[in-house]
């Protein structure tokens, strides 16, 4: 249906309408964590408000100190990011609804890159679908959207804020950025060390999308300089706390003998959507999916229309990066529940570690980028046909992924101490 019709129709034009049903969709996903109870180990870090606020930094030091000589970990940002979200989000209601805007907010912050990448809205959409689909509700492990203080999300978040504004750099933008960046990308390294890791496909995007080397080297400098420095400085920083033996947890310890290649495997299925109900046996919601199905995802896929699309310039070299970049960010994480210890004996098929959400946004950009090369053939019929189908999969799977979250937090009590 042409644009003008459905202003016509409606009186809406149709782009207010695609960033509508956006929006929408993704706030159905998200929006059922604000009714959740604690979980985890929320259940009793969201009592550090209870004591004054010396008592506070000076546990916070202990711990900070605990991991950095007893566990050879670098994790200052952590303590500081703790003492701050828990003093100012004291509420259960608060805090929930917090989770459920940062995990809003990495949605919409791919799609923003994807945009920005591509100048294409039909992927920025396909990029955020993507994403939310992958944000459902896993209970019996720790989990990274939903709990563990934000932490992980947090650093996903500032990770993707650092690529950006190195990006900006890179495009011209004014040299002073490099101190917001190492501002940025040092709180999420010296918070949760899965963000240290995400480094090598962060360059790689940028190398990518970013002016050619020859002749601008001084851009280089001032837009990488400023994430490998502190990467190296955090990983050096790292490497001398862990120059003696240490009495390492289970949860840190590597174990190159035990089933290093079945635990790879579970955290990396982990990161499909659906998993859980497929392997894990847990119920589906089929009667609201159904619902959701008609209500958002139709409409949705009718309002984007991808059949139409044109053949759209997208680089090969892009779309490679991506593909790489994603897988880069699905498997290193599932490389290193692979080797640790603990995870060896407790992790289950269709359950993973909080850093799943890392693994979310690899899945992301490696579809969109596999969307990209298909899209790049757009004047083929196969090719539309192709878009359209990966496009209506994406939108129908992120709204059944809101259905399984409104079921999945039905199936909870709220309370103070956690799930009833």
């Amino acid at each position: 249906m042409p644009d003008k019709v459905w202003a016509m129709l409606l009186g809406i034009p149709l782009r207010a309408i695609r960033a509508a049903l956006f929006g929408i969709i993704i706030t159905f996903v998200a929006l059922p964590i604000a009714a959740l109870p604690y979980l985890g180990d929320d259940t009793m870090n969201r009592n550090w408000p209870m004591y004054p606020l010396s008592e506070q930094i000076s546990s916070a030091w202990k711990l900070n100190d605990t991991w950095m000589y007893q566990q050879g970990r670098f994790f200052p940002g952590g303590s500081i990011y703790a003492l701050t979200m828990w003093n100012l989000l004291s509420s259960r209601a608060a805090y929930m609804t917090y989770l459920a805007l940062l995990n809003i907010l990495l949605v919409v912050l791919v799609a923003f890159i994807i945009w920005r990448i591509t100048r294409s809205a039909h992927m920025a959409a396909f990029a955020g679908f993507a994403t939310a689909m992958c944000l459902q509700l896993r209970f019996g492990y720790m989990d990274g959207i939903a709990s563990f203080g934000g932490l992980v999300l947090y650093t996903l978040i500032l990770t993707l804020i650092a690529g950006l504004l190195a990006a900006h750099v890179l495009r011209g933008g004014s040299h002073w950025w490099a101190v917001v960046i190492v501002v940025v990308w040092g709180l999420a390294i010296t918070a949760y060390e899965v963000s240290l890791l995400m480094l090598p496909a962060v360059l790689l995007v940028l190398w990518a999308t970013g002016p050619s080397v020859r002749g601008e080297w001084r851009r280089w400098l001032w837009g990488a300089l400023p994430l490998v420095v502190p990467a190296v400085l955090a990983l050096g920083t790292s490497f001398y706390l862990r120059r003696h033996p240490l009495p390492l947890a289970p949860a840190y310890q590597t174990n190159l003998d035990g089933p290093v290649w079945t635990t790879l495997g579970k955290q990396f299925t982990a990161a499909l959507p659906f998993t859980q109900e497929a392997i894990l046996g847990v119920p589906s919601a089929n009667r609201l999916a159904v619902m959701l199905l008609i209500v958002l995802a139709v409409p949705a896929f009718l309002a984007w229309r991808p059949w139409t699309i044109r053949g759209f310039a997208i680089s090969p070299r892009v779309s490679a990066a991506l593909i790489l970049a994603g897988l880069w960010a699905w498997v290193v994480p599932s490389a290193l529940a692979g080797v640790t210890a603990r995870w060896q004996t407790e992790l289950v098929w269709g359950q993973g570690y909080i850093y799943l959400a890392y693994e979310f946004v690899g899945l992301a950009l490696l579809l969109t980028g596999l969307a990209g090369i298909v899209r790049s053939y757009a004047p083929a019929p196969w090719a539309r046909v192709v878009f359209s189908v990966l496009f209506g999969i994406v939108v129908a799977a992120c709204v059944l992924t809101a259905a399984e979250n409104i079921l999945n937090v039905s199936a909870l009590v709220p309370g103070p101490a956690g799930p009833g």
